[in-house]
């Protein structure tokens, strides 16, 4: 998903160029920006989960020891992540559900591109960020052993 960097950079770029030099602005570019922006964004929310690099309270979290960090993550996942990601894949499926069937199209400009493959992306990458964090759940079910770092 990095890579959608260059595409992103090319359609800015351009965009630019055609604005400021040529005096002629598109219609699209906007949108196509905002397509990828999106998308890898939330494609790498989930990769950022798994590599630990989300905010979190390090400052308290950190001086805990492992079994403090293992019960600390049994009760939070729970109650703020399971919960907030259900409300997300509700939220994101309806969305992609209604553009879909109704063929609901682009919102911010005249080019009328259809919003379902973006809505799409944001359900799947919503359900990406899910399965991770259940695999941060499920790390933390683990119990430590002796040995184990504090």
């Amino acid at each position: 998903m990095s890579l959608l960097i260059y595409p992103l950079i090319l359609v800015l770029v351009y965009e630019v160029f055609m604005r400021y030099v040529l005096m002629r602005p598109t219609r699209y570019s906007y949108d196509i920006s905002w397509m990828l922006y999106v998308t890898i964004v939330l494609i790498g929310a989930g990769y950022a989960l798994s590599k630990d690099a989300h905010v979190k309270a390090d400052v308290f979290y950190n001086k805990l020891k492992r079994r403090g960090k293992m019960i600390v993550n049994l009760l939070c996942y729970p109650a703020f992540f399971f919960l907030s990601m259900c409300a997300f894949l509700n939220v994101t499926f309806r969305l992609m559900w209604y553009a879909k069937v109704y063929g609901e199209g682009g919102l911010w400009s005249p080019w009328d591109y259809p919003l379902w493959p973006i809505r799409t992306v944001m359900f799947i990458s919503i359900v990406l960020l899910t399965l991770q964090g259940a695999v941060k759940f499920a790390e933390a079910l683990k119990k430590p052993k002796e040995g184990d770092e504090p």
